[in-house]
């Protein structure tokens, strides 16, 4: 596999020569140099490197001026900012932009290459979180559906979801939050609610918000604890979960537009669950 090839932006002669050292001596391929958007613009269309680092405060125009221009040029450029400044306001800049990375001087060598290796990997990362998502997810409702009720769970393959599902009774929604998004759709009827309720409570469910809270509490702890194993097995990912929201009606039609979706029915003592796990390829990596 060829080296990746990067290009160091800094108008500071000591801060290039620096950071040039790091990446040879971590193997990857320096392939241009540039101190201000001029010799930016020139030596990116001359060397095409896979990688851009860029200092924030140089002559002219800054990083951020710097980078909006490269994109312009060059909409998938990969582009780490590289400087002394960091705060909130010029993280949330750098997002907006599309910036792929942001570490701040003093550079640390082993953190720098590993953010450069990671922007280079993203397919790689995602095509690992679809193959093991929704069995992570499967994973997660298992053991806490055997933990709370002391009950098995199979599962049986959903072939047509598509991107959109008409609701057995309660949906809850938790988006996913971290490097690439995402969704976890879980239903049940009414009818299966009410049987984990009294089963978890001993007792019949007094009204309907009783219900309705168990179903986005589980709904809560299955996508949290499947993030965290995905974590584990990949800290890259930084999964975290939003408040669940839920949907309740016969006949809701659930849809995902903008999200491919794999989906599975859970047979449990209680009546089937819909399970489904979607995300969409993230364009960045913040460590």
């Amino acid at each position: 596999m060829s080296a990746i090839k990067v290009m160091v932006v800094d108008d500071s002669l000591f801060s290039r020569t620096l950071i040039v050292e790091i990446l040879r001596d971590s193997g990857l391929e320096v392939v241009g140099e540039a101190d201000s958007y001029d010799s930016l613009i020139e030596t990116y269309e001359r060397c095409r490197p896979d990688v851009v680092t860029m200092d924030i405060v140089m002559p002219d125009m800054d990083g951020f001026e710097c980078s909006r221009a490269l994109f312009v040029k060059d909409p998938n450029a990969k582009i780490i900012l590289v400087s002394s400044m960091k705060d909130e306001e010029s993280e949330v800049e750098a997002r907006r932009i599309g910036i792929s990375g942001y570490i701040q001087k003093p550079v640390d060598s082993d953190y720098l290459v590993q953010m450069i290796n990671n922007v280079m990997a993203p397919d790689i990362h995602y095509d690992h979180l679809l193959a093991y998502g929704l069995e992570t997810f499967k994973e997660s409702l298992t053991q806490n559906i055997a933990r709370m009720t002391k009950s098995p769970v199979s599962f049986a393959s959903y072939e047509n979801f598509g991107d959109h599902y008409l609701s057995q009774g309660i949906t809850a929604v938790i988006g996913l939050i971290g490097r690439h998004s995402g969704s976890m759709i879980l239903d049940m009827s009414m009818e299966t609610a009410e049987r984990i309720v009294e089963m978890l409570l001993k007792r019949a469910h007094r009204n309907r918000e009783e219900v309705l809270s168990m179903v986005a509490e589980l709904a809560n702890i299955i996508a949290g604890v499947a993030c965290s194993m995905l974590n584990k097995s990949d800290k890259t990912y930084s999964l975290s979960v939003s408040p669940p929201s839920l949907f309740y009606g016969t006949g809701t039609e659930i849809m995902s537009p903008n999200l491919k979706m794999d989906a599975v029915t859970a047979g449990t003592n209680f009546g089937n669950i819909f399970l489904g796990v979607g995300f969409k390829k993230g364009s960045s990596i913040w460590m």
